[in-house]
């Protein structure tokens, strides 16, 4: 556990808050990084209509080396939680070492979130951790988007209860890390600032983005700059993207290229993972014809001409681990809303926004 800055942990201890401040460690050394970032995936997770199941295992051997990060969608739906969808991949997490990064959806209303709902969720994570798996908790990811659209019902006020509640409910747990993780917002970052529920319960932050113009020098910083300056930056918390990807025809060469080669100025940026999936758009840059140009990005640090920085040999266990930094089923949405830049998260609706503004 790395306590850097312990005045939140004080302000949280004057006011009676049991949460713990813990920060983005339990990285895997032997797997894929460029410019010390490290590289993960959401596999597929073969829904009626879209790309196949994968599991990591396939996605490794295909790459040719072990991906860091593991994501994969959970749908809390009642207050009662069994964590089926997650413990129905736990042996291929478990067995790929990499970090599991579960988005987990509160799609039940949010004001009959309880202390006990968060309790069993944490119960589920546990038999993660108790084999050794490091898990960065995406508790209610892109909340700016379900919310607005329905599928999290319930007040910006009711989130941060939730969240807050989770976010004790794993506070004893190092191996346990809280993802902080709104949908793009572009540079209207005060959008998101009703669902903040403090620094002193949050280990790691980041924002999704799914650009489908141009890549361009300015891309990365699009998404992401105003953001991380607000959210990262500020609290000197690790800044993570929990999914990304490129919609369009051509382009995802120079989006990978960029997010792992991003310009100067992101000194928390740590890690990133790939949507590997056919939804919608076809994502996907690993079980696609696209290898080629994604393996001499990832393992040989090619900088294709959306990248902002020189890469780095990142063959499995070639590249060192990142250097600490301070502190750290659902049905598709409407075709309209695929059309307005948004793609529905897995086995729910997974992630959205295929463009640079913020959602409606």
């Amino acid at each position: 556990m790395k306590l850097i800055s312990l005045a939140p942990f004080l302000v949280g201890l004057a006011c009676g808050n049991p949460v713990v401040l813990k920060r983005a460690d339990g990285l895997p050394t032997n797997c894929v990084y460029v410019n010390n970032i490290a590289f993960g995936a959401l596999p597929s997770d073969g829904e009626p209509g879209q790309s196949p199941q994968y599991s990591m295992a396939q996605l490794n051997s295909a790459l040719g080396a072990k991906i860091c990060g593991y994501g994969w969608y959970s749908q809390v739906s009642s207050s009662s939680y069994d964590g089926s969808q997650l413990k129905a991949v736990m042996s291929d997490v478990v067995s790929s070492g990499a970090v599991f990064q579960p988005a987990v959806m509160p799609t039940l209303p949010l004001g009959s979130f309880t202390a006990s709902t968060a309790s069993q969720i944490a119960s589920v994570l546990e038999q993660f951790t108790s084999q050794g798996v490091e898990v960065w908790l995406r508790f209610g990811h892109e909340m700016n988007y379900y919310l607005s659209v329905g599928t999290y019902s319930g007040t910006a006020a009711q989130f941060v209860n939730a969240w807050k509640l989770m976010a004790a409910a794993v506070a004893g747990n190092d191996k346990i890390k809280m993802w902080w993780s709104p949908n793009n917002v572009g540079n209207n970052v005060g959008s998101v600032a009703q669902y903040w529920p403090g620094a002193e319960y949050v280990d790691l932050v980041g924002v999704d983005c799914y650009p489908s113009g141009s890549i361009s020098s300015s891309t990365f910083g699009s998404c992401y700059q105003s953001f991380y300056n607000t959210y990262s930056a500020a609290y000197n918390i690790p800044f993570a993207i929990g999914e990304t990807g490129y919609c369009g025809s051509s382009g995802a060469d120079d989006w990978l290229s960029a997010i792992m080669n991003p310009p100067s100025g992101y000194p928390n940026y740590i890690a990133a993972s790939w949507f590997e999936y056919s939804k919608e758009c076809d994502f996907r840059i690993i079980e696609s014809g696209n290898l080629a140009e994604t393996q001499q990005i990832l393992l040989h640090g090619a900088t294709s001409s959306g990248g902002g920085g020189s890469g780095t040999d990142a063959r499995d266990g070639a590249a060192a681990p990142p250097a600490p930094v301070s502190q750290p089923t659902l049905a598709a949405e409407a075709s309209a809303e695929a059309v307005a830049g948004v793609v529905a998260d897995g086995t729910a609706a997974p992630l959205s926004l295929a463009t640079l503004t913020t959602p409606a």
